[in-house]
This record gives structure tokens, C-alpha cells and sequence, in this order.
């Protein structure tokens, strides 16, 4: 399942390395597959969430996305990047999610998040070093492509 109806036809082999394993990590995390989600993530990792005021690590999101992806469903979801910057084994990407999510209190709700992530290469795969993400106002507007 692609994730993104989008990405820029000029972008190297690397840069769409990084986003697939980026609609991978999203995949295993829409599916449920928290485990495979985990290897997504570096063992140092370090970011803030909308869902914090506090900066999270990976033991944080063994908890709170294993407890979210087990109660809320994901109906539809497009990723769009909107930059990418690779320094040789560190790449900066930043993009939009949109979603309309369904839980136990809220029936169809559309979720708009802004990311910014540090992507580390590893020797199977590229892994989330940090990250910080936040709610958009969804009147905001976005570029369109």
C-alpha cells in the first residue's frame, strides 16, 4: 500500500530509500505491527511529540504507540514530503501526515501532524535518530502537489 500519491520526480536513489523506509515505518504502525514498527527506531532515539510536553525515547514509544495503535484505527492516510536533505549518513526529512483516525471516543477524526525527523543509515535500513512533530490547525495552508 503506498502511503504518498506524491514525491518529487528529482529526488536520488537515496532520498527515495529514505522515504520508502519512512512509508514502511508508517505501514507496520497503521498495521499494528509494533515490533516491526520498533525497528524503525534507533536505540538512542530522542524527539517530542505532540502527545508530551516532555522529550520521549524509544521505551516511551514501545508504551504509548503500542497502546495507541491498539486502539485507534487509521481510515485513510496520505504522506507528503515536503524537504529532504541527506548529509552522507544522516538525512533530515520533513513532511506532512494526514489522516482520519477512528478510536473508542472519536468517530472519524481528521488529524493533521508536521514532522521533522533525523534518519541515521544503518547496514539493513535507515532508523529514526530524533524527531519532533506537532498538530496543524487544518485550516493551514499547504502546497497543493
Amino acid at each position: 500500500m503506498k502511503l504518498s500519491s506524491w514525491i518529487p520526480e528529482d529526488w536520488s536513489k537515496q532520498q527515495q530509500e529514505v522515504w520508502n523506509n519512512l512509508e514502511r515505518h508508517w505501514e507496520c504502525l497503521i498495521e499494528g505491527k509494533i515490533d516491526e514498527f520498533l525497528k524503525y527506531i534507533h536505540p538512542d532515539f530522542v524527539g517530542y511529540g505532540h502527545e508530551s510536553p516532555l522529550p520521549v525515547d524509544r521505551p516511551w514509544l514501545e508504551k504509548w504507540v503500542g497502546f495507541w495503535a491498539k486502539t485507534t484505527k487509521i481510515l485513510i492516510c496520505e504522506l507528503r514530503p515536503v524537504h529532504l536533505k541527506i548529509h552522507g549518513d544522516i538525512a533530515i526529512l520533513q513532511y506532512l501526515i494526514f489522516t482520519i483516525e477512528k478510536n473508542d471516543v472519536e468517530q472519524g477524526k481528521r488529524i493533521i501532524r508536521r514532522y521533522t525527523m533525523t534518519w541515521k543509515k544503518q547496514p539493513d535500513r535507515w532508523v529514526v535518530i530524533g524527531s519532533q512533530n506537532n498538530l496543524m490547525n487544518d485550516t493551514i495552508g499547504v502546497n497543493p502537489r
